[in-house]
């Protein structure tokens, strides 16, 4: 009977595994409750398959729920399920309960590997947590495992990213001493981390050691260097550096030409700036996004050039790439946040995005005007709602998006001074 509902369990996997995958996580769990009500005995296979499919559905806390179920059902969860549960809690921004079932793995008897401190690292860097992101890494040392390049890069990259070069600096020296050669990703966190702290020397210089060491700069690479000179004013220098990227058959990125249309800009040549956005446009391998509008808008409006900036916003929303809260304070500083022309830009654009269905970039809008105590007319809040009510889950987005906003605009009313 047992041999019996072992197999039945095992013919399951695959249609559980499958509805998961689209997302059906309801369908899955009655699929799961009927397995049982026939008797099916779940096993390890099963278990893993609940855990990981809701990972991907981006639940965490009901895949730990599936693993707590195993432990208490006699199903010990080995280090695939550990490392799966571990990674899905990183990348929904729950980087101690993590660390946490990392440090319940041991307990249990299970080594942490490469995998695992990797990905905790990682996550404990993304969220700013630095220090924690150390004693992971101390545990790491302390443990038999010996760091690998994705490791030492993920510590590496992380300390420069808060500017910790002295700290970066003695990790990537330990690493080349011990016989683990940096990578394309280790270099280019190294050298975006001193043209952070304003070492421009030291950046030239790793980006020398790069070179010397047969690492062939890529798209990232070119992108951090070019990006870090136009930040310090040497615009030659990125001009020549760009050359040397399209001479050797390397296609810009949308940051590269983001950055070096910023140093156009920055330099007061803005013409020069817009024809290298055509050309961005033109190539087919790189693709503009905010940053790189936001770039061009303040560019032409510090020029005072407001009608090809109000064309290039055109561009934009006909591009389909939303406006955000930069580009509404860009034209708000032309126009004046406190001034008619302010509130009728700003109403203009919020009409003109829902017009196109795109009801969040015009939520955005209205959280920048009630930011700036301009308070919507009616017909603007009715129009953002009456949209986002044609979306799926409608009710529910307009209680979280625009229940809060409603009451803000109240409280507005009443005047800065008066609350």
């Amino acid at each position: 009977m047992v041999a019996d509902g072992v197999v039945a369990a095992e013919a399951f996997n695959p249609v559980l595994r499958a509805m998961l995958r689209a997302g059906d996580v309801k369908g899955a769990a009655k699929l799961f409750g009927f397995m049982q009500l026939k008797g099916c005995v779940p096993t390890a296979a099963t278990y893993n398959v609940l855990v990981h499919g809701l990972l991907v559905c981006g639940r965490a806390g009901a895949a730990m729920g599936v693993m707590r179920r195993m432990e208490r059902e006699g199903v010990v969860p080995g280090v695939m399920t550990y490392g799966a549960v571990v990674d899905g809690l990183v990348r929904c921004g729950r980087v101690k309960d993590a660390w946490k079932v990392a440090e319940e793995m041991e307990r249990n008897g299970l080594a942490r590997n490469e995998f695992v401190y990797s990905t905790v690292i990682t996550g404990f860097c993304k969220s700013g947590e630095i220090d924690c992101a150390l004693k992971v890494w101390e545990a790491m040392v302390a443990s038999p495992v010996r760091p690998n390049v994705v490791l030492y890069s993920a510590m590496i990259g992380g300390l420069a990213n808060f500017g910790k070069m002295t700290e970066a600096e003695l990790l990537f020296r330990e690493m080349i001493d011990s016989k683990c050669a940096p990578n394309i990703i280790t270099y280019g966190s190294m050298i975006q981390g001193y043209f952070k702290i304003g070492d421009t020397s030291r950046a030239l210089s790793v980006w020398e050691e790069m070179i010397g060491a047969g690492c062939v700069p890529n798209a990232v690479s070119y992108s951090i260097l070019i990006n870090g000179l136009c930040n310090v004013g040497r615009l030659k220098d990125a001009m020549m550096v760009w050359k040397h990227m399209l001479d050797r058959g390397c296609a810009p990125d949308t940051i590269a030409y983001t950055s070096m249309i910023k140093g156009l800009c920055v330099s007061g040549m803005v013409d020069g700036g817009l024809r290298l956005f055509y050309d961005m446009l033109a190539s087919g391998h790189a693709d503009p996004d905010v940053i790189s509008y936001n770039v061009l808008l303040d560019g032409l409006l510090l020029a005072k050039d407001l009608p090809r900036a109000m064309d290039l916003l055109n561009r934009m929303l006909d591009q389909g790439c939303d406006p955000d809260t930069v580009t509404c304070n860009i034209f708000l500083r032309e126009f004046g946040a406190g001034e008619r022309k302010g509130r009728e830009f700003l109403e203009g654009l919020v009409v003109r995005l829902c017009d196109r269905r795109r009801n969040m970039a015009a939520g955005e809008v209205l959280m920048v005007m009630l930011a700036k105590y301009i308070v919507p007319e009616a017909p603007i809040w009715e129009m953002v709602v009456r949209d986002v009510c044609r979306r799926k889950r409608g009710s529910q987005l307009v209680h979280t998006a625009f229940g809060g906003a409603s009451a803000m605009s109240r409280h507005l009313l009443s005047g800065p001074g008066q609350h």
